[in-house]
C-alpha cells in the first residue's frame, strides 16, 4: 500500500505542471490535474475523482487545483455543459434512481458524499417534475432541479442550488 501511495504523490509532485493549462469536460480539480483535458470517458473518471475527493468546490472558490479564480461562473458553466453531455444518460439515471452520470452531478451541485444517496432519491421521486415532458432541455432540467433542492429541507442546505 506505501508503494502505491508513493506512486501517487510522486506522480502528482511531477506531473502537475503538464497539466496545468487546461481542463476537460469535468471541470478543474483533481481529476483535472491527473487526467488534463483529456476528452472521453476518461472525464467521468476525472469527475468522479474530483467528486471523491471534494476538492473542486474549494478548488473553485479559492482559485486552486487548476480552478480560474471566477469560479463561480466557470463551475456554472461546467454543471451546464455536463448536464449538456451527458442529458440522456441522466435522464435514464434519475428514472432508475442510480448511476455513475447522476453521481458525477451530485459532486457538480457540491453534495456533499453523505448527501449523494438522499439526492439521487430526490431525483428518482420528482422525476416526472424535473422532465415535465419529452422536449425538456437540459438547461430546463438544470433549473428545475435547482428549484427543487432550494426547498427540500436537507439539500437546500447541502448541495448548491
Amino acid at each position: 500500500m506505501k508503494k502505491v501511495v508513493f506512486s501517487f504523490l510522486g506522480v502528482m509532485i511531477f506531473t502537475s505542471p503538464a497539466f496545468s493549462t487546461g481542463y476537460g469536460d469535468a471541470g478543474c480539480g483533481l481529476g483535472s490535474i491527473i487526467i488534463g483535458d483529456e476528452s472521453g470517458p476518461v472525464q467521468i473518471l476525472a469527475a468522479t475523482l474530483n467528486g471523491v475527493s471534494y476538492n473542486q468546490v474549494f478548488g473553485v472558490s479559492s482559485g486552486t487545483s487548476n480552478c480560474d479564480p471566477d469560479g463561480i461562473v466557470l463551475a456554472e458553466q461546467e454543471r451546464h455543459r455536463f448536464v449538456v453531455q451527458n442529458f440522456a444518460s441522466l435522464e435514464k439515471e434519475m428514472a432508475s434512481g442510480g448511476g455513475e452520470h447522476i453521481r458525477t452531478l451530485a459532486s457538480l451541485l457540491g453534495c456533499p458524499s453523505e448527501k449523494r444517496v438522499q439526492f439521487i432519491s430526490y431525483t428518482q421521486q420528482n422525476y416526472e417534475s424535473i422532465f415535465e415532458n419529452e422536449k425538456t432541455t437540459p438547461k430546463e432540467m438544470l433549473n428545475t432541479l435547482r428549484k427543487g433542492l432550494s426547498t427540500h429541507p436537507e439539500l437546500t442546505a447541502s448541495c448548491v442550488s
